[in-house]
């Protein structure tokens, strides 16, 4: 666990804009966006939450920590629906108000970002109107970023990373059938060459490969991924899920960062606190 909660350093982020009189988004006047930041990144991964702040804030936009449950997946992967099911509504009960005010829903998960979307109303069975609305209005952050820039609404004041990074894409972001938004938008940074794996799987599956009787299982499905990160000989992998992270690094020992922390950085936006 992380020292303190993301919620934690949001307050106090936000107490600091509040007293240096630099209100986030009004430079751009984009409007607001709501946040999802996810379980990991609430507790474990908090530079991620971090990252995807300030380069929200960054174009233009006044982010929203909205209350939130956890997004259920784990509890659908482990057949406990009725829990799910009272996680989701929680979720689209605490969202839609902001959805119906015209506000994008943004995660930095793509495993919660496709639970709102698609695996929570389809397999829970919940179709009604407000949780249709939610799903309609979630984004992954890339996803979200790639349209700002089809829009020509993305700032690019990229600063040059003269590098090549090994980059997977997950599973779950391959679900959402959004393309390669991270190739497209990281793209955009001067020098920097993304070298895309053709591994399927990390083999991690959420939970699946975290139990003992299939760990190697899960080891062994993502054997060809772990040699295409080793073969690069790159001190760094970007990916988009924090499981499959997490996975690498541990079979690999090679460090792991979000897409979205790549980009805070070509911004030249301040390091993590």
């Amino acid at each position: 666990f992380a020292g303190t909660t993301f919620r934690g350093w949001f307050r106090k982020h936000r107490r600091a804009e509040t007293r240096s009189g630099v209100l986030p988004g009004v430079a751009g006047q984009r409007g607001k966006v709501v946040y999802f930041h996810g379980c990991s990144t609430n507790y474990y991964e908090l530079r991620v939450g971090q990252a995807a702040v300030d380069v929200l804030e960054h174009n233009g936009f006044e982010v929203i920590l909205a209350r939130q449950n956890c997004c259920g997946l784990p509890l659908i992967s482990n057949g406990d629906f009725d829990a799910a099911r009272s996680y989701h509504r929680g979720n689209v009960s605490k969202l839609y108000p902001f959805v119906a005010a015209g506000y994008p829903i943004v995660g930095t998960s793509t495993s919660c970002t496709l639970t709102l979307k698609e695996e929570a109303p389809e397999i829970l069975s919940l179709h009604d109107d407000r949780t249709r609305a939610v799903a309609e209005n979630t984004y992954d952050i890339f996803e979200f970023l790639r349209l700002l820039h089809e829009r020509g609404e993305l700032r690019t004041d990229f600063k040059p990373i003269e590098r090549t990074l090994p980059y997977h894409a997950p599973c779950q972001l391959r679900a959402h059938r959004v393309g390669q938004p991270v190739l497209d938008v990281l793209g955009l940074v001067p020098g920097l060459r993304l070298a895309e794996s053709q591994a399927d799987c990390c083999g991690i599956a959420g939970t699946y490969g975290l139990k003992r009787e299939k760990y190697q299982i899960a080891m062994d499905v993502g054997a060809g991924l772990f040699e295409f990160v080793r073969q690069s000989g790159s001190d760094m992998v970007l990916c988009d899920s924090e499981t499959c992270r997490w996975q690498i690094t541990h079979a690999t020992g090679v460090a792991s960062e979000h897409p979205i922390e790549t980009l805070r950085r070509a911004y030249g936006l301040r390091s993590a606190e």
